[in-house]
């Protein structure tokens, strides 16, 4: 009767695995979204004008002299549409220094205080938009792109005693989203 149980248990064990196994799925699936969100890439370019102010004549008493955005310099960003971007620049040191080594004298800096605006996606300078270091500007979405269009002008600081020379300097823009 023993051996008789054993084989019972026995069998059922097995039985109950081949009822288990006709009924387990051999195969199982999931599915997980993939998703990409690609950004145009940023750049500012140098489209047009300049911040030459030309010559100065010194007469012995402080001047600032300035140009006006609209005379200035004109710089495109380029990006994705209706991103925000930080747009930061900074006031120039600009010196002598190369001219008085070619030509002798008295070293100076003088500093150029920049003014920069904004006209959206226009390409013309009209209904001009003050901006400022730091803060964040949207992308004008043109065709499927992100279009800010940059002015800059601004002022020089020349001191009463100012050493003459020719004074250069470089005013940078920097974009980031």
């Amino acid at each position: 009767m023993e051996v008789q149980m054993k084989r019972l248990i026995l069998s059922t064990i097995v039985l109950s695995l081949i009822a288990s196994f006709a009924y387990a799925q051999s195969s199982a699936s999931a599915t997980a979204t993939v998703l990409a969100q690609l950004k145009k890439g940023l750049s500012v370019s140098l489209i047009g004008g300049n911040l030459n102010f030309g010559e100065i004549i010194l007469n012995g008493s402080p001047q600032s002299p300035s140009i006006s955005p609209s005379s200035g310099a004109n710089f495109r960003i380029m990006g994705h549409p209706n991103k925000n971007i930080v747009i930061s620049f900074s006031s120039v040191t600009l010196d002598n220094t190369s001219w008085v080594s070619t030509n002798g004298g008295t070293n100076g800096t003088m500093v150029f205080s920049p003014v920069v605006k904004h006209t959206g996606s226009s390409t013309t300078y009209q209904s001009p938009t003050d901006v400022t270091s730091g803060n964040s500007y949207t992308l004008v979405n043109v065709s499927g792109d992100g279009y800010l269009y940059l002015w800059v002008g601004g002022s020089l600081s020349i001191a009463a005693n100012q050493p003459h020379g020719d004074y250069t300097g470089t005013f940078s823009i920097t974009v980031a989203y």
